[in-house]
């Protein structure tokens, strides 16, 4: 049986000398789903090393950490677990509402952490990642390159090594529940110690795995597999001929791998190809819209909409911090339209001033205007999925949430 063929970019190479063994479109950018959890887990890390943080340090679940989606650990807002459970929980199930619990205790406010993320980004030289959110779960802004997580994956490890047994442990035991850990790699393949799997529908199914032999130790990262068994297929593949192969006398490293400009081009979307079933384009609530916002036009299809949206909002990813987005489906059933919300006048101003300044459309939404467009949706608005965690696949009668 041939091997299966990777969707998307990768990339493997020598943990400790960077060398790059093997890599196709490393550079090219990408949803990084779950791997995002990847800087979560090193901004905490620093703040331990730093005395911020504690491993038996009680951190209390927030509001906004207990709404996030699935996948998640599920405590109420107003509970308390250690820093060292929430990052086992966080890396080894990748729950997104652990990132949140994390973020919050280590930077104050989920925002400033996520700065701090950026700030980290760039200071590793990851010049195709832009974070605006913690836990991966899909934001047009969200992006990096198989490249720069990889790069991230072995930093980690060099730095922090007393760590490493979070990407390596095999479940969480929670009372009399085991989470097991989302890379079945570490179960299947008998020298694999890790790292960290991601999905979306809009990424696909990535991973970043490592594999040991002999001292020598070798990470490998896909992303946008068409299912998490062939991400997996995929990493072993790899894994188990870079650690075949004689150490390599020379070449080219990680770092001589060239990124796309970060926000030139927009990255592919893989949600018709991995969530059979799913339209191309997710349609926002439109009775959820409030406070300030833009529009970015309106349009005759989903696709063309969630197209503009995902380019502009790439572009504008410094300017934009906060609120949220998506495609609104006019209450009146004349189109679609690409959305901005739950932000403040000025912000909102300032976007459409700098959209305008590249000859693109945009109009500032007031408060009022999505209040009517929120009372119009409300009378007529069907129940809408709930959003797919950022490791699992979509609920369906043939395929469960894994």
């Amino acid at each position: 049986m041939a091997p299966p063929v990777a969707a998307g970019p990768s990339l493997v190479f020598d943990a400790q000398t960077g060398d790059v063994i093997s890599q196709d479109r490393a550079g090219e950018p990408w949803y990084p789903a779950s791997l995002t959890k990847l800087m979560t887990a090193y901004v905490v890390f620093q703040k331990i090393k730093a005395g911020v943080l504690k491993l038996d340090q009680s951190i209390t679940v927030s509001e906004l950490a207990a709404r996030q989606p699935p996948s998640k650990l599920g405590m109420k807002a107003g509970s308390a677990l250690t820093v060292d459970l929430a990052l086992q929980v966080l890396l080894v199930y990748s729950a997104n509402d652990m990132a949140y619990v994390l973020a919050e205790a280590a930077a104050g406010t989920a925002q400033r952490f996520v700065q701090e993320m950026n700030l980290n980004a760039s200071r590793l030289g990851m010049t195709a990642t832009y974070f605006a959110n913690p836990n991966g779960l899909f934001d047009p802004r969200q992006v990096t390159s198989a490249r720069d997580i990889g790069f991230l994956a072995a930093t980690i490890l060099r730095e922090f090594p007393e760590h490493a047994h979070y990407f390596q442990q095999p479940y969480v035991a929670i009372g009399k529940r085991r989470l097991f850990n989302r890379n079945i790699l570490i179960r299947q393949m008998k020298n694999a110690d890790g790292m960290k799997t991601g999905f979306v529908c809009n990424s696909g199914f990535n991973v970043v795995a490592s594999a040991s032999d002999g001292g020598r130790k070798v990470i490998a990262v896909i992303l946008g597999a068409p299912a998490s068994r062939v991400r997996s297929a995929l990493a072993q593949t790899m894994l188990t001929s870079a650690l075949s192969q004689p150490v390599p006398e020379a070449h080219a490293p990680i770092g001589s791998i060239v990124n796309s400009a970060l926000g030139k081009l927009v990255p592919a979307d893989l949600t018709t190809t991995v969530c059979k079933g799913k339209g191309p384009a997710a349609i926002a609530r439109a009775s959820t819209l409030s406070g300030w916002g833009i529009s970015l036009g309106r349009y005759d299809t989903a696709l063309l909409a969630d197209m503009a949206l995902r380019g502009r909002l790439l572009g504008a990813r410094e300017m934009l911090q906060g609120g949220a987005s998506g495609v609104i489906k006019d209450p009146s059933g004349q189109g679609f339209s690409a959305m901005v919300w739950e932000l403040d006048q000025n912000s909102s101003l300032g976007l459409c001033t700098f959209f305008r300044q590249q000859n693109a459309y945009c109009d500032v939404m007031t408060p009022e205007s999505f209040a009517s467009i929120a009372t119009l949706a409300a009378q007529s608005e069907k129940a809408l999925p709930v959003p797919q965690g950022a490791d699992s696949a979509p609920r369906s009668k043939k395929r469960q949430r894994r």
